[in-house]
């Protein structure tokens, strides 16, 4: 596990057990302590606890799902008496796909996973003014994708919809995703993470735009690097497989 502080009151945790830099983020807001995404399960999410509790008085806890799929939420279950924030679409397809996943993939949880739900779902967004945090719909990796802007700290953690070198595409409507992506441009963030990037600009968002309204016109890629050819055939062969 990495530790980065963040602004005046936001902490990164970066984790690698599955050989990607996967992050959890806490703001420690006036009224409540908000994490972000949960990752593979209690055990690991234990250690954030530990962390909180040595680092920021003590306040209520408030999670937030930036969508459902199982590298983001296993943790939940460690916080089955707050409050858990997410898409209503999020908590559709865990409520669908959630144990399924557990189930085929249950070598990767840490600790014993019991598949939790979002206790608190929204539409459009939702805002907690004393702590200037604003909880939003952001369709884009999926069409479940939410993300959270900190005005206080002015850092955007937009989930998997920013990656690099390539967002990786699990949403057919990338019409919407280039409008998500274009409306990051305009918020007022200095800090931009993604759910496993490190801390960048918002040279980011411009590139991973750049590419995702490529693939909307069905303009040429051009292919700038091992890396980038291996996630462009990822997103081709998900596409293709809808069509």
């Amino acid at each position: 596990m990495k530790l980065k502080n963040i602004g005046k009151r936001g902490t990164l945790f970066t984790f690698d057990d599955l050989g990607i830099p996967t992050n959890v983020y806490v703001i420690n807001g006036k009224n409540y302590i908000y994490i972000v995404d949960t990752y593979l399960g209690p055990d690991i999410m234990e250690q954030v606890n530990e962390y909180i509790a040595e680092a920021y008085d003590k306040k209520p806890i408030i999670v937030v799902n930036t969508h459902s799929h199982w590298d983001h939420v296993w943790g939940n279950c460690l916080y089955n008496s707050s409050p858990i924030i997410a898409h209503e679409k999020c908590r559709e397809k865990m409520e669908i796909d959630g144990l399924q996943q557990l189930e085929k993939l249950e070598k990767y949880q840490r600790g014993q996973v019991t598949i939790t739900y979002p206790t608190i779902t929204f539409t459009d967004k939702i805002c907690f003014e004393e702590d200037n945090i604003q909880i939003y719909y952001t369709p884009g990796h999926t069409d479940d994708g939410i993300s959270i802007l900190d005005k206080e700290d002015k850092v955007l953690f937009a989930g998997d919809n920013l990656e690099r070198p390539l967002p990786y595409i699990m949403s057919k409507d990338l019409n919407r995703y280039v409008l998500t992506l274009e409306e990051y441009l305009k918020t007022d963030a200095d800090i931009i993470i993604g759910g496993h990037t490190d801390c960048e600009d918002k040279s980011l968002i411009i590139d991973n735009l750049d590419y995702v309204k490529n693939m909307a016109s069905k303009e040429e890629i051009k292919i700038e690097s091992t890396e980038f050819e291996q996630s462009h055939k990822a997103n081709m062969n998900w596409l293709n497989k809808q069509d």
